[in-house]
């Protein structure tokens, strides 16, 4: 009876608290893939653990003002021009619809189309809100940061404090499965990055190619929304589309087609040929973590649904061994970096 109490007091307890306990999840992931790249300079530089730290963290800060002196004015006046220039494309597009006799059938479906253009222009406008508001989600990221410097930091004092809460005869099986999804977390996010990275710079090109405005800040957005596997894709491409229609439905066919083949080349000719080691989860099961975590999350649970699915497939992996088979998650390549 009391373990039942005290199991639905803690369910109850991080449902309230489940913006924070994303939020230290999220500062867990960074410090996994910071904690691994501290190990990496530590055998290959030949150099102690907190030297390697600190390189790591001035390097970081290093680029980081670069960036921000070099291209940082330009990123912002992009993401402000980004904010009117969307709701102005959506606008034109539904004007352009309203031009065919399709599109005024289509329209009249609805009782009252000025009010359609209207709202899918509020909608648009709040989309281009929410991507330039980044001072709304300051505080969260503050938490990530610190949280995150913390962990990585001196990881070890924070897992024994897990272990000490865990019975003696169980000590074993948790460190496994830590070991386990730390591995399987760090694999997804290097494949992850490296989509990132290839898909940005491609879309990047493509859209100044076709003549899209703002190709560099569209590019940018792209890279971070490849990040949500299966949605991400998906929404970058609409404000892509919405500026590309809005010159010539031609254009906004063309980079349809853009993102089409971008993803396509990411997944099937960019990532085989980095001969990396790649984790991919099952699109299916990655979908329903993402819905299960939009509905206690949000937007910030359905980024984060991805990189938990990785690390439970890593603890599975531990506790439910099958002789013979494995997990459906493709994993080729070295060993792990832990």
């Amino acid at each position: 009876m009391l373990l039942t109490v005290g199991l639905l007091v803690f369910l109850g307890v991080a449902w309230f608290g489940r913006i924070i306990l994303l939020l230290l999840f999220a500062a867990v992931v960074i410090a996994v893939l910071l904690t691994a790249i501290v190990e990496w300079l530590k055998v290959k530089l030949r150099m102690k653990e907190g030297l390697a730290y600190t390189l790591i963290l001035v390097t970081a800060a290093g680029l980081g003002v670069l960036l921000v002196w070099l291209v940082g004015p330009k990123i912002v006046d992009q993401f402000a021009d980004l904010q009117v220039t969307l709701p102005a494309a959506a606008y034109s597009l539904v004007e352009r619809v309203r031009g065919y006799g399709w599109g005024r059938w289509v329209l009249a479906q609805w009782s009252d189309s000025p009010e359609l253009s209207g709202g899918i222009r509020y909608a648009v406008t709040r989309l281009g809100g929410m991507m330039l508001s980044a001072a709304n989600m300051l505080g969260g990221l503050l938490i990530v940061v610190f949280l995150t410097l913390y962990l990585a930091a001196e990881p070890t004092v924070y897992f024994a404090i897990l272990r000490r809460a865990v019975p003696a005869e169980y000590r074993g099986q948790l460190e496994a499965c830590a070991k386990s999804a730390v591995r399987m977390l760090r694999w997804w996010l290097l494949s992850q990055m490296l989509s990132m990275a290839s898909v940005g710079l491609i879309v990047m090109v493509g859209l100044a190619m076709l003549g899209v405005p703002l190709a560099v800040t569209l590019g940018m957005i792209a890279a971070l929304m490849t990040f949500v596997p299966n949605v991400g894709p998906i929404l970058s491409v609409v404000p892509a589309a919405l500026l590309a229609v809005a010159i010539s439905p031609m254009k906004g066919l063309m980079t349809v087609l853009l993102f089409m083949l971008v993803h396509f080349l990411e997944g099937n000719v960019i990532t085989p040929l980095l001969e990396r080691k790649i984790v991919r989860l099952p699109p299916a099961l990655t979908l329903t973590m993402q819905l299960l975590f939009a509905v206690g999350g949000g937007a910030l649970g359905v980024a984060l649904a991805a990189p938990f699915t990785a690390a439970a497939m890593g603890v599975f992996e531990v506790l439910l061994p099958e002789e013979g088979t494995s997990l459906p998650v493709v994993v080729t390549g070295k060993e792990a970096l832990a």
